[in-house]
């Protein structure tokens, strides 16, 4: 069997990604704070994640065959940038929460991809869920500041380990607004799973 290392796949969209990869064969093990009941799971408290987890807890004797990240996070709000509304320790509160933000939804998967480089292989998919917000002029992207910037670094650092490495990649744009959304992102899964090329990115 073929063998899958989730981040925040356990409940809800992120679900539906392991459910492909269990009904395609594959050994799944999800990181997260929910639990997916088909899956190997890790469950974690998201503020205590750090790098000595990850060197732990990602540790594996098989190849790695399908790495999808999931996870997000979000500190900050358009007001925050209002000077007369945000005082003094708001604004250090801010900032400490802002820099957990970053770690989780970009530092971790380079950390991941850095600790389990010995388990890819050629043929193996890493892939990132994606936003419309990474766009400079997406409408209400100034709402979740630093949310639509981590969506662009990961859209960046998809292309830079894609760049570099000979394993595949991919990254997903969703809209959860339309009614097959979970059909689609399902379908999606078990696309990428026969996809021939190194790099693709798919809308639904």
């Amino acid at each position: 069997m073929k063998n899958a290392l989730l981040v925040g796949c356990g409940t809800g969209k992120g679900a539906l990604i392991c459910d492909a990869l269990l009904d395609n064969n594959f050994n799944v093990t999800n990181i997260g704070s929910t639990e997916h009941p088909g899956a190997d799971n890790i469950i974690i408290d998201w503020e205590s994640v750090d790098i000595p987890f990850v060197h732990k807890n990602c540790q594996f004797d098989t190849a790695i065959d399908f790495i999808f990240f999931n996870q997000n996070s979000s500190s900050l709000r358009q007001g925050n940038f209002n000077l007369t509304e945000t005082d003094t320790l708001t604004s250090w509160r801010l900032v400490k929460n802002w820099t957990q933000s970053l770690w989780l939804s970009c530092q971790l998967p380079f950390i991941v991809l850095h600790t389990v480089k010995n388990n890819l292989h050629a043929e193996t998919n890493v892939g990132w869920m994606l936003s419309g917000y990474l766009k400079y002029n997406s409408v209400g992207n100034t709402q979740h500041a630093d949310y639509s910037s981590y969506k662009y670094f990961n859209y960046l650092q998809m292309q830079c380990f894609n760049q570099e490495n000979n394993f595949k990649t991919f990254g997903i744009y969703p809209d959860f607004s339309i009614h097959d959304s979970s059909e689609k992102l399902y379908n999606v899964i078990v696309e990428v799973l026969s996809c021939t090329d190194k790099h693709k990115e798919y809308y639904v």
